[in-house]
């Protein structure tokens, strides 16, 4: 029926047919019985003062204590019992002094005393042979040892003694028998001297040192002044102005 009627009028029935049904309230479509819009209902909001009871799937598993980076960056501090000092380390010259005359039985001391002070353990040592003859003093100028330790005899006895120099003190220390060269805790006896020598307040003679270089420069000054004052002779007498009177007489 709708088909014959014009373009124009369908589309004015239509639009107002829309209108209408857009312009239906839910009140009115509840009192013909139909079904009033469900609004959205909001979540409601937790209870602040109420006991939250989280789930167990939400909470993080607890770590193992000691796991992770914290083990990592935490030291681990061994007892005290294994904390050790480093032991010291002694450079030792051993030889004849100029009393001994370097008889076989001397020389067996000596091989006995470098034995015993080879075997030292706390300090240990490093020995070093010198030639027969030379004193103490002047063996701790070269300034390479710790201790010079001597056999050699004294005018109290007959039989040889052990007589052992401090070169970084300048001092003499004790005295011991022949017997005590073998001995391998003479350089612990001897270094403990030393240590109780520092503790009484003498002090350590200053140890200047010279490189090779220093060494060599000092030498080549020295002969540079020499032959200076060798040639600055010759120049003088050379030109030196010599006068001879002659005299006659009848």
């Amino acid at each position: 029926m709708m088909s014959g009627l014009p373009r124009w009028l369908l589309g004015t029935v239509l639009a107002l047919s829309s209108f209408e049904a857009a312009a239906a309230s839910p009140l009115s479509l509840r009192m013909r019985g139909g079904s009033a819009p469900v609004e959205p209902v909001e979540p409601s909001e937790p209870d602040p003062t109420g006991d939250a009871t989280p789930d167990a799937s939400d909470e993080e598993p607890a770590r193992p204590a000691g796991s992770g980076a914290e083990a990592a960056v935490t030291p681990s501090i061994p007892p005290p019992s294994s904390i050790r000092d480093v032991p010291e380390h002694l450079t030792v010259a051993i030889g004849l002094g100029p009393q001994a005359p370097g008889t076989r039985a001397e020389q067996a001391v000596l091989d006995a005393l470098e034995t015993g002070l080879a075997a030292s353990t706390d300090p240990t040592t490093e020995i070093r042979r010198l030639r027969p003859g030379m004193g103490a003093r002047r063996v701790c100028r070269d300034q390479r040892n710790d201790l010079v330790v001597m056999i050699d005899y004294i005018a109290e006895r007959e039989a040889p003694v052990v007589l052992a120099h401090d070169c970084a003190l300048d001092r003499a220390l004790g005295l011991r028998a022949a017997d005590a060269a073998s001995n391998p805790g003479l350089a612990a006896a001897l270094w403990a001297e030393h240590t109780e020598l520092l503790r009484e307040g003498v002090r350590e003679r200053r140890r200047i040192s010279l490189g090779p270089r220093a060494r060599g420069g000092i030498i080549a000054g020295a002969a540079i002044v020499v032959v200076g004052v060798a040639v600055a002779v010759l120049v003088a007498s050379a030109l030196r102005k010599e006068t001879v009177v002659i005299t006659v007489r009848p």
